[in-house]
């Protein structure tokens, strides 16, 4: 009985967490869709397509905020608009934890930033940590962060001569599922990726 309490309780969690990015995706979609109706109604009177049956009011915003969104997106690339993302990274986001590592891993797994991806390493604290290789410093010493497990978004920034550290062929991505799963199950993933 335990076991399939288990069980349920696994899948409930796993389903949980499936559905919460989609649902918080919805929300905000329908949230941005809302406030830009108004907007759509005007659009639609001006084009003179208010009672066109393949032009409704909802599929007019959704084109909008996408519109919006591709709008931003380009400005966010883009001299000024990346100055401005830059400084807001720089001097509000760097107060919340894990931001800069957040974005990271997350630009890589989308395919938008694949060069801004921190190297993995081991570095020599009770045995072999993983670390991500954040900056080499002067004097030969690196810093790196040490993530946590099984939250690795909090960890330690560590100096160390960069003569101790160690290069691995694992990835961000790895090392954030390994340590989200405390290391079971790890094996094929560390397989032929370390050398100690």
């Amino acid at each position: 009985m335990k076991h399939f309490l288990n069980i349920i309780s696994a899948l409930i969690k796993g389903g949980i967490f499936f559905l919460l990015p989609i649902i918080l995706l919805i929300v905000l979609l329908e949230r941005a869709i809302h406030m830009i109706q108004p907007l759509s109604h005007q659009i639609q009177s001006f084009l003179g397509i208010e009672n066109n049956r393949i032009f409704t009011p909802f599929l007019v915003s959704l084109l909008l905020v996408l519109f919006i969104c591709l709008i931003a997106g380009y400005i966010a690339q883009r001299g000024l608009g990346k100055r401005m993302i830059e400084w807001i990274e720089d001097h509000i986001l760097v107060l919340f934890p894990g931001y800069k590592l957040m974005k990271t891993t997350f630009e890589q797994r989308a395919g938008i930033a694949q060069n801004h991806n921190f190297p993995v390493v081991l570095v020599p604290i009770d045995g072999w940590m993983m670390a991500f290789l954040v900056e080499e410093l002067e004097e030969d010493k690196v810093l790196v962060f040490v993530p946590g497990s099984p939250e690795t978004w909090s960890g330690n920034l560590i100096i160390f001569d960069k003569a101790k550290i160690k290069k691995t062929d694992l990835t961000q991505h790895e090392v954030h599922k390994i340590g989200r799963s405390l290391g079971i199950s790890s094996f094929e993933t560390l397989k032929g990726k370390i050398k100690i």
